[in-house]
């Protein structure tokens, strides 16, 4: 490298009279302010503002990304539910519905579900059930269809059950 800067400064510097290098030099000293000028000073000079209104946005975005992630670790060392099968299933519900009295004809269904049915229910007291159900034992309501009865607050019910196979 020192070899091919020595060899340039003879072709070429060496070439010139002593009037000439000195205007070259102070050439140089004038348009090295104004290259640093117009290639650093002046560019950030500009993008300073809009960074400076860019970055409250971007903090709020990376304290939501920090927070996500600390959500994502703990529902990875949350413990998976396990799938029941239909006849397991079709039993869990056949016991909590003799417990809180209703009755209910519990059938299985496809694929780790039941089908259930009640013709004369109370409202109050299936919603409750079903929340029961699924706080307690993770067993959610895929399908329901209600139709009213004549008496007041009684239901006919026709509903599936899961407990997340297809999730």
């Amino acid at each position: 490298m020192k070899k091919t800067i020595a060899r340039l400064k003879v072709q070429h510097w060496d070439t010139l009279s002593a009037t000439e290098q000195k205007t070259i030099q102070r050439g140089s000293w004038i348009l090295l302010p104004l290259l640093m000028y117009g290639l650093l000073w002046q560019p950030v000079h500009q993008a300073l503002p809009k960074l400076q209104a860019a970055l409250p946005h971007l903090r709020a975005q990376a304290d939501q990304m920090q927070s996500l992630a600390g959500q994502a670790q703990s529902l990875r060392q949350k413990a998976q539910l396990a799938v029941l099968d239909s006849d397991a299933l079709r039993a869990a519900v056949e016991k909590s519905a003799s417990e809180a009295n209703l009755p209910l004809l519990v059938v299985p269904g496809e694929l780790n579900s039941v089908r259930i049915s009640a013709e004369n229910i109370g409202f109050a007291q299936w919603l409750q059930w079903q929340r029961t159900l699924e706080t307690t034992q993770h067993i959610r309501v895929a399908a329901a269809m209600l139709v009213a009865s004549p008496e007041a607050g009684m239901v006919k019910l026709q509903a599936t059950l899961t407990n997340g196979a297809d999730q």
